[in-house]
């Protein structure tokens, strides 16, 4: 397995990665999250209250 492994590692690499980035993307896109992310785009411009 281990072999395997260190033979594939570019392609096991770029799998688990491309993964990870469609999982996120899913996340991030799903229509529940668009109210979230709505209001995380006024960060910057919030005052600082301290």
């Amino acid at each position: 397995m281990v072999d395997w492994l260190a033979n594939n590692a570019g392609t096991t690499g770029l799998l688990f990665f491309f993964g990870t980035f469609l999982v996120i993307a899913i996340w991030a896109f799903r229509p529940k999250a668009k109210q979230q992310i709505e209001s995380y785009k006024n960060i910057p411009l919030a005052e600082d209250d301290a």
